[in-house]
């Protein structure tokens, strides 16, 4: 009796959960920078495109994880020896799983903050004009620990935050604390209940 009990509460509360899940697919621009280079050298964010999706588990307070494909560019000068200059693409997917609380929940407006971990791996790093390939310079992938605000009106969602890389961005000893960091903004369409 207590298992069917249990098991009872756990099929509720599955259904619960489930009855509240929405899918955001999303599109973006991103601005990223590399914070701490090696000395000479200057990173300054430009922008870049986000395309992705989130879901969201929850009502008033959710759990959202998502995947997106980024495309980051960030300027860059390097003024040991010759002064260099340029801009490096980047190409990343990032998984983030955040939690979310509704500050305002009314029927067709919503506005909420985020918070949680983030990671992106880096699929590609290119020199835009040459072509070179960079990869090699940076590491695989960066920890991210990223928050923001939404807000939901109807079935339209958009949100702004900021990312900020918690592991070594930069290959090698040069920039032990060279850091990933930079604010997003996305715009999306909401599927499933909830809304």
């Amino acid at each position: 009796m207590r298992k069917l009990l249990t098991l009872s509460l756990l099929v509720f509360a599955s259904m619960q959960l489930f009855a509240q899940i929405q899918f955001n697919p999303q599109i973006g621009m991103s601005f990223m920078t590399i914070k701490n280079p090696p000395p000479g050298v200057t990173y300054d964010g430009k922008v870049g495109g986000v395309l992705g999706a989130d879901l969201r588990f929850g009502k008033k307070i959710q759990f959202q994880p998502g995947a997106f494909f980024v495309n980051s560019v960030t300027a860059y000068q390097n003024t040991n020896g010759i002064t260099t200059s340029g801009d490096i693409t980047y190409k990343s997917i990032k998984l983030k799983a955040l939690a979310a609380y509704n500050i305002i929940d009314g029927g067709q407006l919503k506005f909420r903050v985020n918070f949680g971990p983030a990671y992106d791996f880096l699929l590609t790093a290119k020199e835009k004009k040459s072509g070179n390939d960079l990869k090699s310079d940076f590491k695989n992938g960066t920890f991210f620990l990223q928050g923001g605000v939404g807000v939901d009106i109807l079935f339209l969602t958009a949100d702004l935050g900021y990312a900020y890389g918690l592991t070594q961005t930069l290959a090698g000893e040069a920039a032990p604390d060279s850091k990933n960091a930079g604010v997003y903004f996305t715009v999306g369409v909401i599927f499933g209940k909830g809304k």
